[in-house]
């Protein structure tokens, strides 16, 4: 898979989504997308500003339980 340079909008605020809203780690979402992690964390942080949501990082996650 080729690694893109940088998210579209639309790709930036599914991502954040997903990780936001669903859950979704921010490795799998960069795999997805092809970008590193580092974009993905960005999109986050900048799409989370944007709309006032309380941006988190993986590190502040509670473990879920199955």
């Amino acid at each position: 898979m080729t690694n893109k340079s940088d998210l579209t909008h639309d790709e930036k605020l599914r991502a954040a989504y997903a990780y936001l809203i669903n859950g979704v780690a921010q490795h799998h979402i960069a795999a997805l997308y092809g970008v590193n992690q580092g974009r993905i964390s960005e999109a986050v942080a900048l799409v989370a500003k944007a709309v006032g949501y309380p941006a988190k990082s993986e590190k502040d996650e509670e473990p879920k339980v199955l």
